[in-house]
């Protein structure tokens, strides 16, 4: 059941995009949509190879601040979904990229090593063990 549930999702959403395609090159001619096409592909291709090139560095640096590289691994992630849906042809994949470019990112950092404590915050003492 599953399996014929998720094979009518692959095959209906090419169907809808090219769909969609048409009925966009109906609206705005055949020409800017051929561009619009193109221009998202090169676009989703040169943000991959970003991606590709700039993790490594980026990641380096989260590290270097003491903060953890999850937040750079999410947001790296984020941006090469967004790459790749962007080669696929279609307007709502090209939306579903741009939701995903401007989804808000959280810069709190978290750091690698807690904090520690003010010497205010410190009770001093002895103790002993009874047994």
């Amino acid at each position: 059941m599953r399996l014929g549930f998720l094979a009518i999702i692959a095959l209906a959403v090419p169907a809808l995009e090219m769909v969609g395609i048409y009925q966009i090159a109906q609206r705005i001619g055949w020409g800017w949509t051929l561009l619009w096409l193109i221009a998202a592909i090169w676009a989703g291709v040169a943000l991959i190879r970003a991606q590709h090139s700039d993790l490594p560095a980026r990641l380096k640096q989260a590290i270097a601040r003491g903060e953890t590289p999850f937040g750079e691994i999410w947001a790296s992630g984020r941006r090469l979904l967004a790459g790749v849906l962007l080669i696929l042809p279609g307007a709502g994949s090209d939306l579903l990229a741009i939701l995903l470019l401007l989804w808000p990112t959280a810069r709190t950092p978290v750091p690698l090593v807690p904090a520690r404590p003010d010497e205010a915050e410190v009770i001093e003492g002895e103790f002993r063990r009874e047994e």
